[in-house]
């Protein structure tokens, strides 16, 4: 078993692993900064209070739902693709956000359907690459540290949960936004507004940006297999058939 420093070189030296880890961090971080601001921007700036926690749920039980679809378009087009169209597409919901009207819950409810629909994307297809990045580590050291490298999405996940907080919360109320308030100004009613869709969106589209040009595609990843089938059991191989 590995020493934690001997643990924390081989992650920091992987620089594939800390692509898709940096992008998770993006990732947790865009739907963190959403998630924490969404009751507010919806009871307050929609006023909208009641439905707040429907749409809440409405977007986690289509996330869910969206989780087949998203392994089909990444079994078609590749997985670090089908990541990026994933971002893109929830860097062009959260932009859309900006045209919602306070009251009208046409648009809003059409948009947390589609966020729901696209946010498992990332999810599911930078947890499938780092299994394609630990192929070949194997391949290339003979170590198996897939259940290393998966544990790392731990890190990310909460660094960027703390990050979302410990940004959205303070921009909004740098800018005078208070939830508690019986009244906030029209300025700070419009910070929670931008906040709450350009920070995602930004989170989003650094994901996509970290993703751009990731070596291991599908064909890549086939060679890394057959290298391993002829490394683990040569016996199989065409030249030993």
């Amino acid at each position: 078993m590995p020493s934690l420093g001997d643990t924390l070189r081989l992650v920091l030296g992987d620089r594939l692993l800390l692509r898709v880890l940096f992008s998770d961090l993006a990732v947790t971080l865009g739907q963190g900064m959403r998630g924490v601001l969404f009751v507010f921007f919806v009871s307050i700036y929609m006023s909208l209070p009641q439905w707040a926690s429907g749409l809440f749920l409405l977007q986690f039980v289509f996330g869910i739902a969206a989780g087949p679809i998203w392994m089909k378009i990444g079994g078609r087009i590749g997985k670090h693709r089908a990541a990026i169209v994933g971002e893109l597409v929830q860097v062009a919901i959260n932009l859309a956000l900006l045209f919602v009207v306070p009251g009208e819950l046409g648009l809003l409810l059409a948009l947390t359907v589609a966020q729901g629909f696209a946010q498992g994307s990332g999810n599911l297809m930078l947890r499938s690459m780092v299994a394609d990045v630990a192929d070949r580590y194997r391949l290339e050291t003979g170590q198996d540290r897939t259940a290393l490298f998966f544990s790392t999405f731990s890190i990310s996940m909460k660094a960027g949960t703390a990050l979302a907080i410990g940004i959205a919360l303070p921009l909004v109320g740098a800018a005078g936004f208070n939830p508690a308030a019986s009244h906030n100004t029209p300025e700070a009613l419009h910070a929670l507004l931008l906040v709450f869709a350009l920070g995602p969106a930004a989170g989003h589209l650094i994901s996509a940006t970290l993703l751009r040009g990731f070596p291991i595609d599908e064909a890549a990843h086939a060679d890394i297999r057959r290298a391993l089938d002829a490394k683990l059991r040569p016996e199989l191989t065409p030249a030993n058939a």
